[in-house]
């Protein structure tokens, strides 16, 4: 299952840039953010790698709770500091077989500001139920951009 999700800040991108980043050195001021815990970065030249490990607890559809016993995800990520382009793939650990999320957002100017558009793709090899597994993550996933966009919004004093 594919789909696309774009946020719009009314900033210029070298602001958006810096937010992108530095909320997560102030989780302090963004609740939402408090069941995302940096579990490796590294910068290497223009890239910078992180994994990033995802708690889920409440919040697990039913479909997804049996097949899973730990109740997180782990994220793999790269962003290329020259084309402001984060490619990522998101996993319960160990258990690809269950659901990934694999994607690319790309930050770029835009008219009245700028942009990060997703373009994301979720695929579950689980029996029987896969497309039920799919939509869920999806609806979860893209629940989860929202509150990224607007701990960002907050951070940049946007949107309160």
């Amino acid at each position: 299952m594919k789909y696309q999700v774009t946020h719009n800040f009314p900033v210029p991108l070298a602001k958006l840039l810096h937010a992108r980043e530095e909320r997560y050195k102030h989780l302090d001021q963004f609740p939402d953010l408090k069941n995302v815990t940096l579990v490796e970065e590294k910068k290497e030249g223009n890239i910078i790698t992180q994994k990033r490990k995802v708690s889920l607890d409440g919040s697990m559809p039913a479909v997804l709770s049996a097949a899973l016993n730990d109740l997180s995800l782990l994220e793999e990520s790269t962003f290329d500091v020259t084309t402001n382009t984060h490619e990522f793939k998101i996993a319960p650990p160990g258990k690809d077989n269950v659901f990934v999320i694999k994607g690319k957002s790309i930050y770029r100017e835009a008219t009245a500001g700028s942009e990060r558009v997703y373009d994301v793709e979720v695929h579950s090899s689980l029996l029987f139920v896969s497309p039920i597994v799919e939509k869920a993550i999806e609806e979860i996933h893209k629940h989860s951009l929202e509150k990224d966009r607007k701990s960002i919004a907050k951070f940049l004093g946007v949107e309160s």
